[in-house]
Parts: C-alpha cells; sequence; structure tokens
C-alpha cells in the first residue's frame, strides 16, 4: 500500500493536493491489490524507496516539484495526480495488457508498458488521446 507519505516525501506542497494524491492512492492501491489477488504475484517493493514508488529515495516516481525538470512541465506528478510504480520485471505492465478493463474499474490511465520499463505509470488525469493506456 502506497501512503501519502510515500508519495510525497519531504517535499513541500500545496494542500489542496492532498485530495488529488488521496484519489490517486485510493485508486491504485485498490488496482494493486486486484493485481496481487488475481496473478497472485507479489508487489515488490522498491529497494531504493522502500515502498513501491518507483526511482530514487525522495525522487520523482511520486509526488514532483514544480522545478523538477524530470518528465514533462506539464507533468500529472506536479499535481498529485500520477504515480510510478516499481514493476521489476514489468508484471503490473502485462497483466494490465491482459485486463485493460481493470483500468476502467478504477478510473485510471497509465503510460503503455513498453515506453516504463520496471515501472508502470499510472494516474487520474485524462491523457488528449483519452485512452486508458497511451504513449507519453
Amino acid at each position: 500500500m502506497i501512503t501519502l507519505q510515500d508519495y510525497f516525501g519531504d517535499k513541500a506542497h500545496p494542500k489542496d493536493y492532498d485530495l488529488n494524491a488521496l484519489t490517486l492512492l485510493y485508486r491504485v492501491n485498490n488496482l494493486l491489490f486486484a493485481f496481487v489477488t488475481d496473478s497472485c504475484e507479489v508487489s515488490i517493493n522498491n529497494p531504493k524507496t522502500k515502498n513501491q514508488v518507483s526511482g530514487e529515495k525522495g525522487g520523482d516516481g511520486g509526488f514532483r516539484l514544480p522545478t523538477s525538470t524530470t518528465g514533462s512541465s506539464k507533468s500529472a506528478h506536479k499535481t498529485g495526480q500520477a504515480v510510478d510504480i516499481y514493476d521489476r520485471g514489468n508484471h503490473l505492465d502485462l497483466w494490465l495488457d491482459k485486463n485493460p478493463d481493470a483500468l476502467i474499474k478504477y478510473d485510471l490511465y497509465r503510460e503503455a508498458g513498453e515506453a516504463t520499463p520496471g515501472w508502470c505509470h499510472l494516474g487520474t488525469r485524462k491523457p488528449p488521446s483519452g485512452k486508458r493506456t497511451f504513449k507519453p
């Protein structure tokens, strides 16, 4: 389970982003539970962050500061609407390829698995294409 502390770390953020992140993490945590239950895979914590958020400790797999140069300047990470899940072996991405309705059920969007080796980008903000799985 990913917590707000896991997501924001020590990064200062506007308090109104807490609601964005709570919505995101509620949906993501439920999707991760469905993944583990259905696939019998074990969710593995990132050895660097000690939780399921991808990247370096204190890095940009969760919330990104407005000054972050990681990703797009309009990244949903900068408003608490996206998270990168540690996905060594791409098991979550492969499961989502086989179960695309899970994204609909949990009202999430993801970057295509081939664009995110070792992590799975999930977000609540609809991309311009409107597709549940999109190319960044």
